[in-house]
C-alpha cells in the first residue's frame, strides 16, 4: 500500500437505487474531484468548505455532463482514513457509477484494493486492528445482536482491556529485567516469586473472563448450523417450509423426494440460523440416494443443533434409534414428533429415556401446528449450548479467540516455570504473551497477516 497514491472505489452496492457513492481518499482527492465537478452555483472564495454538500454535475473531458450529483469535501485528519476524502453522491445505476469512477481514475486516482480505506484508517492510527475487523463485522451482521456486539468492539472495549493487560505485563517484567541487567544494585534483595505468581494468576483470570461468551458472540456474527434429520417421509421438508414460511422444499407423499440437502436462513432469538434439510437416512442400493444419505450424515455431524423428526403415526423402530444416535455429546437436540393430527403410535417415554436433555415437540408440519413451540425449543437449546448472555467485550473473531487461548497457555507455562526454572524463562514467556496480545490490536502484527485480514473486506470499505 502506497499512501502517496490517491485511491477511489464505489462504496455502495452495485445495482439500481436512489443514491450511489464514489469515494476518493488521498493527497490528490480534491484536485481530482474538482477537475470533473461543475458546481451549480458560483464558487465562493472559501470553496470548497469542509463537510458542505455542493450541488452540481460531473462532466467528462469533453465537457459533457454525466450526472447530477451532491459532493462533499472532507479535509484530513478528521476523516475515515485521516486523509483528504471526497464523496460523490450520484444516482445509483451500474453504468453511472462506473463511468464516474472511470473518470476519477483517468484523472489520477487508482482503484482501491478490498478494504484499503479501512486499512489506511488503521495505518494512520485512527483505529486499531480489532476495531478495523469490527467494521467488517458490522457490514456482514445478520442480526441486531451481531450489530451490537461488533459496535462495542468498534467503540474500543476490547482495545482498552488488551492494552491494560499488556501494560500489566510490562509492570511485571520491569523489575525482573532491571535485576537481570544490574544485579549489583539489587544485592541482598530478593525477587519474590510469590508476588509474581499472583500477578500471573490475575492475568490468567482476566483472559479467561474475556473468553466467556465468545462462542455466543461469534454465533451472533457468523450464524449457527441446524440440521433436520430423520427417515424418509417423516415430514422434514414440510418442517423446513413451515419454519422458513415459504415453499423451499418439494413435499410429496412418495418417500425419498429430497435426495440432496436444501438450505434456508432464518433468525430466531437473535441467532442467525442456517437450516439444513437433509435427505432421509435409510438403507438403500440406489447410488444417488447413497450419496445423499452420506451428505446428510456429514451435515448432521457439522451442525451445532439437530432437529430429529419422527413420524408420530408410526411405531419407534431400529432405524429411528440409529438416526437418534448420530447426535454427538456437544450437540443440542430437539425431537419433533410430527403428524400429531394422526393416530399416535410412538412412545414419548422411549424418547425421554434415550435423550433426557432434549426438548420433545409435537407438530403437524403441514398445518403449522406446533411450529411456534418448536421455534422456542430451538432458541432454548441454543441458549443452553452457548451459555448465558455475556457482557464481556465482544471477542467475536476466531483469530482473537486463538490468540487469547495461546496466551493462556503461555501464562500457564510461566506459572509452572516459577517453581523449577530460572526467572529469565518466566520473563521470556511474559514477552511472548505481550507480543501475542499485540496481534489483537495490530501493534505486533506482520504485514502478511494485515494483507490477509484486509483482503477479506469488501471493495470500497
Amino acid at each position: 500500500m502506497n499512501q502517496a497514491e490517491t485511491i477511489a472505489a464505489i462504496s455502495t452496492p452495485l445495482g439500481e437505487g436512489g443514491i450511489g457513492i464514489v469515494r476518493i481518499s488521498g493527497p490528490q482527492a480534491y484536485v481530482i474531484a474538482l477537475s470533473i465537478f461543475e458546481c451549480s452555483r458560483s464558487r465562493t472564495r472559501s470553496f470548497p468548505e469542509p463537510r458542505y454538500l455542493y450541488h452540481g454535475y460531473i462532466h467528462n473531458q469533453e465537457g459533457q455532463r454525466i450526472d447530477e450529483v451532491l459532493i462533499a469535501f472532507m479535509p484530513a485528519p478528521h476523516t475515515y482514513t485521516r486523509e483528504d476524502v471526497v464523496e460523490i453522491n450520484c444516482h445509483s445505476g451500474i453504468l453511472t457509477l462506473r463511468i464516474i469512477l472511470k473518470l476519477v481514475i483517468e484523472n489520477g486516482a487508482r482503484l482501491a484494493e478490498p478494504g484499503e480505506f479501512t486499512k489506511r484508517a488503521f495505518v494512520n492510527g485512527r483505529i486499531d486492528l480489532s476495531q478495523a475487523e469490527a467494521v467488517m463485522n458490522i457490514v456482514r451482521a445478520r442480526s441486531e445482536e451481531a450489530v451490537q456486539v461488533a459496535t462495542r468492539t468498534l467503540q474500543g472495549e476490547l482495545t482498552h482491556i488488551v492494552s491494560r493487560m499488556r501494560d500489566y505485563i510490562i509492570e511485571m517484567r520491569a523489575p525482573l529485567e532491571a535485576w537481570f541487567d544490574y544485579p549489583e544494585e539489587y544485592e541482598g534483595e530478593v525477587i519474590f516469586p510469590g508476588q509474581l505468581k499472583r500477578g500471573l494468576e490475575q492475568l490468567h483470570k482476566e483472559i479467561s473472563e474475556l473468553l466467556q461468551g465468545v462462542e455466543r458472540n461469534r454465533v451472533y456474527q457468523e450464524g449457527v448450523s441446524v440440521a433436520i434429520i430423520g427417515k424418509p417421509n417423516v415430514g422434514k421438508s414440510s418442517l423446513l417450509n413451515a419454519l422458513l414460511r415459504q415453499q423451499r422444499a418439494i413435499v410429496h407423499e412418495v418417500p425419498g423426494t429430497t435426495r440432496d440437502m436444501l438450505e434456508g436462513f432464518m433468525n430466531l432469538g437473535g441467532y442467525p440460523i442456517r437450516l439444513v434439510d437433509t435427505a432421509g437416512i435409510q438403507g438403500t442400493y440406489d447410488p444417488v440416494e447413497k450419496e445423499g444419505i452420506e451428505r446428510s450424515r456429514k451435515a448432521a455431524g457439522q451442525a451445532r443443533l439437530l432437529i430429529l423428526v419422527l413420524d408420530g403415526s408410526a411405531p419407534w423402530d431400529k432405524e429411528d434409534k440409529d438416526i437418534a444416535m448420530l447426535r454427538s455429546q456437544d450437540q443440542g437436540l430437539v425431537i419433533v414428533v410430527n403428524k400429531k393430527d394422526l393416530d399416535q403410535k410412538i412412545s414419548i417415554e422411549i424418547l425421554q429415556d434415550l435423550h433426557p436433555d432434549a426438548d420433545i415437540i409435537k407438530t403437524a408440519a403441514i398445518t403449522g401446528e406446533g411450529i411456534s413451540m418448536l421455534e422456542d425449543a430451538v432458541t432454548s437449546q441454543l441458549d443452553n449450548l452457548l451459555g448465558v448472555s455475556s457482557e464481556c467485550p465482544a471477542v467475536v473473531s476466531l483469530r482473537h479467540e486463538e490468540i487469547l487461548l495461546e496466551t493462556l497457555g503461555i501464562i500457564e507455562t510461566a506459572i509452572t516455570a516459577l517453581d523449577s526454572q530460572p526467572l529469565e524463562l518466566v520473563s521470556m514467556e511474559l514477552q511472548n504473551a505481550w507480543n501475542l496480545l499485540g496481534e489483537i490490536s495490530g501493534d505486533t502484527v506482520s504485514d502478511a497477516l494485515l494483507d490477509k485480514i484486509f483482503s477479506e473486506f469488501c471493495l470500497g470499505k
